[in-house]
């Protein structure tokens, strides 16, 4: 969001009807100068989306100018502070503009690229003086949390450490064997000659420890051990299935879980521990072709098997990770899989999928899984994962040769999302629900179609909110019929799932420019959000729920 890109007036007056400001803009006063928690924000912007500063507004006045307001002495206060008083600089653009007759000033804030975060104030050191915005303030982050973006920089060795107490004996014999079996295979030039212990300790499934003792490294028992968990209690996996597509629905009996259960053991048995118990709760339909039966789960194979295969992979293994499961929790609509830790180094949602671009978390554990077999016993055969930057292909390949929306991903600083939508599912959770009079419970908004002949006849989309001093709803905005905003909002309630903005320009014909100003005043009228990094390829749209 450029200077330019920035709407002030528009902005303005819906903060006026909302009677604050939001989270990708900051409107302070700075009546007596620049504010001394300017510096949180200015980290804050820089570590989460971006975001734009006003300063000059008085939200307690209703937004109105400060009198007397020095613009540029706070200006210049603000240019300093970006470039003396944040590490690394802050590259902000610094303008002074005219509202409503007054000075103000306006700064767009950009976000930083991963290998640079976090920005902190100077002044308190990087663990005490790092924020992140959340909705209109800014917090502080944990160490974890300067840890995980620290990763950005350079990338962690966790899984390379050697586990105390564990030794040979650890390993599950079948999965051992094989994994050697297939690195002589692959590379008989490079193993020939050595030993398996040689080969083992090459590859970081075994190092030494202090004393000079080989024992198993972290990456070694989470692929190739008998029971990791013995270890490493949490780096296990939960399967967990919802009767509705809220966490907070029941079945018709009063049950909170259709299904429930802690799968443990080395990855490759987790993997296909969770795909027995999805097999077991996901619905098939067949279909006859020819002489034969087809049979068609709700959710392909495939990309639920590589999801988890990713989060498993290139979950967080430290000290403090190590204390979270990855998840995976099936709804009546979609199945969410929750790993800890974000995306690691350079790597971005918008990113996902590009040619060449890998970035692994846990280097030694991806390259061991690449030869790991998965144990018999089971329906998957092969290798582990293919370690060449193609599990995401596969998930939208799959997903798409079985009619099914994009993959949902969503990044955050301590944890990674991933949701599948089934085919058809999402059209009702994504619909404006609302209807007039009836009430939305804690103030939230809703949307209705004002009767036939309305606005000359034509059918008007009005967004109203709640007021508990007048007891009654208040329009807020209304879009007119025939805009690109209103052509927005009828096809997002229709859809399937969330859609990107390539797939909203192919549906209504519209230019790239056009359709990002549609969904930036959307965004600014909290009528529709965005899931996923803050531009690119990979964030896709919703109507606010």
């Amino acid at each position: 969001m450029g200077v330019y890109d920035f709407d002030l007036e528009s902005y303005i007056g819906l903060a006026r009807r909302l009677g604050t400001d939001t989270e990708r803009v900051e409107v302070k006063a700075a009546a007596q100068g620049l504010p001394k928690s300017m510096a949180e924000t200015l980290s804050a912007f820089s570590n989460t989306s971006g975001g734009v500063v006003v300063l000059g507004l008085a939200e307690r006045a209703g937004f109105q100018a400060v009198p007397g307001f020095k613009a540029r002495a706070v200006a210049d206060g603000l240019a300093q502070m970006c470039g003396e008083k944040m590490e690394p600089p802050v590259r902000a653009s610094v303008e002074i503009v005219e509202f409503e007759g007054s000075p103000v000033v306006v700064a767009t804030v950009p976000e930083l690229p991963p290998e640079l975060k976090p920005c902190f104030v100077k002044s308190r050191a990087m663990h005490d003086g790092s924020y992140v915005r959340v909705v209109d303030g800014d917090r502080r982050l944990s160490p974890y949390e300067v840890d995980r973006l620290l990763e950005g920089r350079r990338p962690p060795h966790y899984d390379r450490e050697v586990v105390e107490g564990a030794s040979a004996g650890d390993f599950d014999d079948e999965l051992l064997e094989g994994f050697i079996r297939r690195q002589r295979a692959d590379s008989p030039r490079a193993f020939k000659g050595m030993s398996d212990e040689e080969l083992l300790e090459a590859l970081c499934v075994t190092a030494r420890d202090g004393e000079g003792i080989v024992r198993p490294t972290l990456a070694g028992l989470m692929a190739l051990g008998r029971f990791p968990q013995r270890y490493f209690p949490r780096a296990c996996l939960s399967f967990t299935v919802i009767p509705g597509t809220s966490k907070a629905d029941v079945s018709a009996e009063g049950l909170r879980f259709l299904d429930s259960r802690e799968i443990v053991g080395p990855i490759p048995v987790m993997i296909s521990e969770l795909m027995v118990a999805l097999r077991r709760n996901v619905r098939v339909s067949s279909k006859v072709e020819g002489a034969f039966r087809i049979d068609r789960p709700e959710y392909p194979e495939t990309a639920v098997r590589e999801a988890v295969a990713n989060a498993l992979m290139h979950r967080d293994y430290s000290p403090d990770g190590r204390a979270s499961q990855v998840q995976v929790t099936m709804y009546g609509d979609r199945i969410e899989i929750l790993s800890p830790g974000g995306l690691c180094r350079a790597m971005t949602v918008d990113r996902l999928g590009e040619l060449g671009v890998s970035f692994p978390r846990n280097q030694a554990l991806a390259n061991i899984l690449r030869a790991t077999p998965y144990a018999e016993g089971f329906a998957e055969v092969g290798s582990v994962v293919e370690n060449k930057g193609t599990g995401y292909f596969q998930i939208r390949a799959s997903l798409r040769e079985a009619n099914m929306p994009e993959p949902v991903a969503i990044d955050h600083i301590t944890a990674f999302e991933m949701a599948l939508y089934k085919a058809g599912a999402g059209a009702e959770a994504g619909r404006f629900g609302f209807g007039l009079g009836e009430r939305a419970g804690g103030g939230g908004r809703g949307g209705v179609r004002l009767p036939e002949g309305a606005a000359g006849g034509k059918i008007v989309r009005s967004v109203t909110e709640w007021s508990d001093e007048t007891g009654r709803f208040h329009t807020i905005h209304v879009l007119a019929p025939g805009t690109v905003e209103c052509d927005i909002v009828d096809f997002l309630e229709e859809a399937p799932a969330p859609v990107s903005s390539r797939i909203l320009m192919d549906a209504l014909g519209k230019s790239k420019a056009t359709i990002s100003r549609a969904l930036n005043r959307l965004m600014d009228k909290s009528l529709v959000e965005r899931l996923g990094p803050s531009r690119g390829p990979g964030a896709v749209y919703r109507l606010v729920q």
